[in-house]
C-alpha cells in the first residue's frame, strides 16, 4: 500500500511543479534593449531641455521595442512575463551624444537585427541636436561591403553637390543663402569620406556624378521648383546617410558613418 500511496502522490507533485514552471516561464524582455532603454531613461534626467526630451522619447521607443520583440499571446496580448516596467534605473547619465554613440555603436552587434535601424536612428537623432565634429572620422574601412557603402555615399555627395549647382541658377537671395551652407556641409562629409577611402577614388567619381543630373530629379524651371528639389535633395541624402549608418558591417565604419549621417541631417 505504501508503494501505490507513492505513486499516486508523484503525479501531483509533478503536475504542481509544472504549473508553477509555467506561471514563470516566458519570453523576456531582450536584455540589450532594455539596457539601452534604462540608459536613455537615466539620461533624461540631465543635460539641456532638447537632450532631455529626445532622450525620454527614446526610452519609451526602447520599451516599445522590447514588447513588440516579446510578441503576443494566441489572445493578441502582451505576455505577463515580458515586463517592461522596473529593474535598476539607478544608472548615470551618459556625459553627452557621444557617449550615447559609444554604446550605441557596442550595442549595435548584440540587438537582434531588425532593431539595429532603431538604435542607430537614436544615436544619429541625438548627436544631431548640436554641431557634429567630423575630425573623429578617421577610421579604416575593414570590409569590402563597408567600403563599398563609403564609396556609393561618396558619389551621392557628389551628385548633390551638383544637383544644388544646377538649383543655384533659379535660386532667390534665401535659397541661395541655403544652398552655399549646404554645399559648404557636402564638402566636409566628402573631406571626412576621403580620408578613409583609398587614394584616387574620389577623383574617379566626381567626373561621373558632373556629367548628368541625378536619377530621380527633375531640373528646376523656377525658384519654387529648385526650392523643392533643394529640399528633396537633402531629406533623401539624409535618408540614404541612415540606411547606410545602420546596415555597416564593421563597428568603426558604424561609428563614422552615424557621425555623417548626423552631419547631414544637423544642416
Amino acid at each position: 500500500m505504501q508503494r501505490v500511496k507513492k505513486l499516486l502522490v508523484l503525479p501531483a507533485a509533478l503536475l504542481l511543479t509544472s504549473c508553477t514552471v509555467m506561471d514563470v516561464v516566458g519570453p523576456r524582455p531582450n536584455g540589450e534593449i532594455m539596457a539601452l532603454a534604462k540608459q536613455a531613461s537615466a539620461d533624461a534626467t540631465g543635460g539641456d531641455p532638447d537632450w532631455r526630451a529626445l532622450r525620454q522619447t527614446q526610452s519609451q521607443q526602447l520599451n516599445d521595442e522590447a514588447l513588440r520583440l516579446c510578441g503576443v499571446d494566441p489572445s493578441g496580448k502582451t505576455p505577463s512575463s515580458c515586463d517592461v516596467a522596473g529593474g535598476d534605473t539607478e544608472l548615470p547619465a551618459a556625459a553627452d551624444a557621444s557617449a550615447l554613440l559609444e554604446h550605441t555603436v557596442a550595442a549595435a552587434d548584440k540587438v537582434p537585427s531588425d532593431s539595429v535601424d532603431l538604435v542607430v536612428a537614436q544615436a544619429i537623432d541625438a548627436l544631431a541636436l548640436t554641431t557634429v565634429d567630423l575630425e573623429p572620422v578617421q577610421g579604416q574601412l575593414t570590409s569590402d561591403a563597408d567600403a563599398a557603402a563609403a564609396r556609393d555615399m561618396l558619389a551621392r555627395e557628389n551628385a548633390m553637390y551638383y544637383g544644388l549647382g544646377i538649383a543655384l541658377a533659379y535660386a532667390d537671395d534665401g535659397l541661395h543663402a541655403r544652398i552655399g551652407v549646404l554645399r559648404d556641409a557636402s564638402h566636409e562629409r566628402v573631406d571626412a569620406l576621403t580620408r578613409i577611402l583609398p587614394p584616387g577614388v574620389g577623383e574617379a567619381l566626381v567626373p561621373a556624378a558632373g556629367y548628368a543630373f541625378a536619377d530621380g530629379y527633375a531640373e528646376p524651371t523656377s525658384p519654387e521648383e529648385a526650392a523643392q528639389l533643394v529640399k528633396s535633395m537633402q531629406a533623401d541624402l539624409v535618408k540614404e546617410w541612415r540606411y547606410a549608418a545602420a546596415r555597416a558591417d564593421a563597428a568603426q565604419w558604424r561609428e563614422d558613418a552615424i557621425r555623417l549621417a548626423a552631419h547631414a541631417q544637423r544642416v
